[in-house]
């Protein structure tokens, strides 16, 4: 798997284009500006998988382990560990000397508060916890985590950045519960200052950062932060995130359309960032509650629609898009099938308008909720619309912020489908496209079962079967609607160094030249 993974990191590697030549020493200081799509729904990670979050808070907040260049799980506010009981017990040593920003220094207690908090709220902790009995802090700086199971995929559970298993100071957790954080304190290398709506997140350098010594791997290793500050700013307009890197307002900009990549490289001083693979666009249905959780209804959805014209409205350049049935991306053969390709892009508003009738359908709204700050989004769930309606759906079509759109689909009796991306994710037992706890409830038996498997399982071979029937029931009960996969673009200043263009976005050991 390592050889796999490390294959597929040297495409993402390839497919970037260095900012610039590196000067031969990094240089301290300035103000780095990212230019969001808007704003943030929370600064909570246990409590969203809303990929703007993780983005701005990673600096911020710390996990166990972390993932290195080939997304293999390491250690990073753990020292080491160790396995005993048949793998069903594992004991986790914390490093020594590692403070939050408010100057006091982590403990087991902060890790098992936050963790139990975690397992609780998060989607992929959710997951997780189907497989723990306990977790209890054996001294100071010893953590024991009790399996049900063997796993083979709790390190990289605990390793995952987006919804992640983020560790805050206990009083935080205690005085929290499950609702929301009211401070923002981690242990990472930039601390949070503020917070002003429609302005920016500001955060600082952490002066008292406890780096690893390790050389830099991926996301783990030494972390240093060399800028000042960094303000992430949300610019809901993609032309004026772009037009703000080309004059040097901005240093980095993100979802940038994929029609203006030709343009790009005419721009001086700016630099067209690929990654591929970013992620895959999809309708999330309502299981739940209302028109959807009518499976032949669902059926109907699936079967009318035809992806090219979806995805070509959403992306523009066919270098940036493909059709693909696959739950996992082709860039990762360990995991990629094309189970029940059959049942994708069917390009059947006969079946549809059949099933539409079995159903009793007559002609109800179907409340979608999208949005115009990833343009993609709205622009697929436009066509997919026209689609729609000309099958015979009544297709009321909400446009919101990305926050209310974050917001509103923890509520099931306000939506019947809403636009998003899954992005990529190197371990599918934490897939949010399979979850059962995640905003669309796909909850079906005989997949949870499969996906309780995966997350035990060790052998290889045996987790790819597995991850291919999760894939048939996909298709089978439409679990989502996949259009395709989706390559992204951002632009970045040439005075950027040591950046990564990644999904997470991680803006540690990155400088400025000027």
């Amino acid at each position: 798997m390592t050889i796999v993974l490390l294959t597929l990191a040297l495409l993402f590697a390839l497919v970037v284009p260095a900012p610039a030549q590196q000067p031969e020493q990094p240089r301290t200081g300035g103000v780095f500006r990212v230019a969001m799509i808007g704003e943030p729904p929370t600064l909570d990670v246990h409590t969203t998988t809303a990929v703007i979050v993780q983005q701005i808070t990673w600096h911020v907040y710390e996990t166990l382990y972390t993932y290195d260049r080939q997304y293999n799980a390491i250690p990073l506010l753990v020292e080491s560990h160790t396995v005993t009981d048949n793998g069903r017990t594992y004991v986790f040593r914390l490093r020594r000397g590692v403070k939050f920003h408010n100057g006091k220094e982590l403990t087991a207690a902060d890790v098992v508060a936050s963790l139990k908090r975690w397992g609780r709220l998060a989607t992929p902790g959710k997951q997780l916890w189907k497989n723990v009995e306990g977790v209890e802090a054996k001294d100071a700086s010893t953590v024991a985590m009790y399996v049900k199971d063997a796993s083979g995929a709790l390190l990289m559970g605990l390793a995952r950045p987006n919804n992640g298993a983020v560790i805050y100071p206990k009083e935080i957790v205690d005085a929290a519960g499950d609702n929301p954080i009211k401070e923002y304190i981690g242990t990472g290398p930039y601390r949070f200052v503020e917070h002003k709506p429609d302005r920016h997140v500001r955060l600082a350098r952490f002066k008292d950062y406890a780096a690893r010594a390790d050389a830099p791997d991926g996301f783990g290793g030494r972390r240093t932060s060399y800028v000042d500050e960094i303000l992430f700013i949300p610019v809901p307009d993609v032309a004026v995130r772009l037009a703000g890197v080309e004059t040097g307002e901005y240093h980095l900009a993100l979802q940038i359309q994929q029609d203006q990549y030709e343009r790009m490289k005419t721009m001086p001083g700016v630099v067209a960032a690929i990654i591929k693979p970013e992620g895959w666009t999809t309708a999330v249905l309502n299981h739940k509650q209302g028109l959807m959780s009518d499976k032949r209804i669902r059926q109907a959805f699936q079967a009318t629609l035809d992806m090219e014209p979806i995805m070509a409205a959403g992306f523009g350049n066919k270098a940036f898009y493909r059709l693909d049935p696959g739950l996992s991306f082709p860039e990762q053969p360990q995991w990629h099938s094309r189970a029940a390709a059959d049942l994708y892009n069917q390009k059947n508003p006969a079946k549809a308008k059949k099933l539409l009738q079995e159903a009793g359908y007559a002609g109800q709204p179907t409340r979608w909720i999208t949005t115009k700050e990833y343009q993609w989004m709205y622009k697929n769930a436009l066509v997919a619309k026209q689609q729609l309606e000309a099958a015979g759906f009544k297709i009321d079509l909400q446009v919101v912020d990305w926050a209310t759109l974050v917001q509103r689909r923890n509520k099931p009796e306000a939506w019947d489908v809403f636009s998003t991306g899954i992005t990529f994710n190197p371990e599918p037992a934490f897939s949010t496209a399979a979850s059962c706890n995640w905003p669309g409830w796909w909850c079906h038996e005989d997949k949870e079962q499969w996906m309780d498997a995966l997350a035990r399982e060790n052998d290889p071979r045996k987790r790819r079967a597995m991850w291919e029937k999760v894939q048939q029931i996909f298709y089978e009960d439409v679990g989502r609607v996949k259009y395709g996969d989706y390559f992204g673009l951002d632009a970045v200043r040439k005075e950027v160094h040591g950046y990564r263009q990644t999904n997470e976005k991680n803006l540690w050991n990155v400088w400025l030249s000027k």
